[in-house]
């Protein structure tokens, strides 16, 4: 085999090749992706000419000739970087971080950063993702993905925290939707510029902007793999029912088993409902009006009479925080409420960061499957400085959005609640909770996370109608079920 390792790789070259083909297919193969001799001899052709020192060529070679199937791409990614961080030194998955000495200081650095010193380094960090995604930078966008997790996610030598929480916590701290909207903004564009190429320009910064999430999920399951924290970081997680998984800081591969899960359980409500509307059509039995008929069949209660309900459907208006990770939780409370538009009379739905704008046609367009980047960049959520300002937006949208909020309206809020330390503007919300027939609040964190920090949901929950922890679909399932239940008894 003819192939030219990396200068500090220790171990022989046909060992690296060999044994790094074997064991990528084994693994493979334990997580459930089929890989045949033919592809295995295919894969070890692909790699005689490759140079080894270049990991992101080898990684596009075994790809392109171990998997068949789009949705094992993110296994395979993530299987290739734990195996082949053992197979050389550093020549894979993380060579870029050896190539700049001074990158190793700025780690350090960033990690025990704090205050206005961390803030500094936040914005360097920013600067350089912006530079690293206009130019297609896969090489930058890895180390500072590196930078990204010693600044925002240093575990400090223990495993107390999750993968899932590590991850969280990272997203968080860059804002991937904050980056994106810059990054938008900073193209310029010529006034004979087509909507399409307009649009292809913003398809392009939205892949590499999910390119930048995978490279920060892989750092993250790095970092555990090295402190013993899985099995030996070779194989996949676990399988799990993906409507249990928890929808902020999911894996892409995770999020789509989730979007595919959504489809059958927003059927599943929607029967339901409708099997509701059916029972409750005709009322309870009116005993009176029953009795009274049956004289004129000598007592005999022939023709029961129904107290039939009042139907009062009311009109459902989304509020959602479509900023950092938990944008994501809004495009499945979207997916889902829409999809049962049945049990409403009108449904409305409203995105926003530290701006506010309707985005109700954009969702009926989206036919269910409405992803963040489409909302970020076709509105205009982010007015300043693309930080979420839950009291700003309470402001906008009652001064806006006004003949949204009637005696009828069931209002539903998603989001963390968290306003990065600005003033929460409680009396705006209960000004609104005053003209509307309830307020239901949705959040992705857990329980034990409210009111630390910057949270605010102490503060706005004495508005709600009702507040949910929802962390998975199964959650926001129920979380559905009774706000229908709530604003049909109002």
């Amino acid at each position: 085999m003819i192939f030219r390792p990396a200068q500090n790789a220790t171990v022989a070259a046909s060992d690296v090749v060999g044994g790094l083909i074997l064991r990528l297919t084994a693994a493979l193969r334990r997580a459930d992706i089929p890989v045949s001799t033919g592809e295995v001899v295919d894969a070890a052709l692909a790699l005689r000419t490759m140079d080894m020192s270049q990991p992101r060529l080898v990684r596009a070679a075994l790809r392109a000739t171990l998997v068949k199937r789009r949705e094992d791409i993110e296994t395979f990614d993530r299987t290739f970087d734990a195996i082949a961080s053992k197979a050389v030194s550093r020549p894979f998955a993380s060579s870029i971080e050896d190539t700049d000495p001074a990158n190793t200081q700025q780690q350090s650095t960033s990690t025990h950063a704090s205050g206005p010193e961390r803030d500094s380094v936040s914005h360097e960090l920013l600067d350089q993702l912006l530079s690293a995604l206009q130019t297609d930078d896969e090489e930058a966008l890895r180390h500072l993905a590196t930078v990204a997790v010693d600044q925002f996610g240093a575990m400090s030598g223990q495993v107390q925290v999750s993968e899932r929480a590590l991850l969280y916590r990272v997203l968080r701290g860059i804002d991937l939707a904050r980056i994106l909207q810059r990054a938008i903004r900073a193209q310029t564009s010529s006034d004979d510029e087509t909507d399409f190429a307009r649009a292809l320009r913003v398809a392009d910064l939205t892949a590499r902007i999910d390119e930048l999430r995978r490279y920060l999920a892989l750092e993250v399951q790095r970092r555990f793999d090295a402190l013993g924290a899985r099995d030996n970081g070779a194989g996949p997680l676990p399988r799990v029912d993906p409507a249990e998984l928890a929808i902020v800081g999911a894996s892409p591969a995770e999020l789509a088993a989730m979007r595919r899960a959504l489809r059958p359980l927003a059927r599943r409500l929607a029967v339901r409902g409708a099997r509701r509307n059916r029972r409750t059509h005709r009322g309870r039995l009116d005993i009176r009006r029953t009795i009274r008929a049956s004289l004129s069949s000598g007592g005999v209660p022939l023709l029961p009479a129904w107290r039939r309900p009042r139907s009062t459907k009311p009109e459902l208006v989304l509020l959602c925080d479509v900023s950092g990770s938990v944008a994501e939780f809004a495009g499945f409370t979207l997916a889902l409420m829409s999809a049962m538009s049945a049990e409403f009379s009108a449904v409305r739905s409203f995105a926003f960061v530290d701006g506010v704008d309707e985005i109700t046609r954009i969702v009926a367009e989206a036919g269910g499957s409405l992803l963040p980047t489409h909302v970020l960049a076709r509105t205009n959520v982010v007015s300043r400085d693309g930080h979420s300002d839950y009291g700003r937006v309470l402001e906008q949208f009652a001064k806006r959005f006004g003949d949204a909020c009637t005696p009828r309206t069931t209002l539903v809020i998603t989001g963390d609640a968290r306003s990065n330390y600005r003033a929460p503007n409680a009396a705006g919300l209960a000004s609104i909770r005053r003209s509307i027939r309830a307020i239901h609040w949705l959040n992705p964190e857990s329980r034990d996370r409210w009111d630390t920090a910057d949270s605010l949901m102490g503060v706005y929950s004495r508005s709600c109608t009702s507040v949910h922890e929802v962390r998975s679909l199964l959650q926001l399932e129920a979380a559905a079920q009774e706000i229908v239940g709530i604003s049909r008894l109002h």
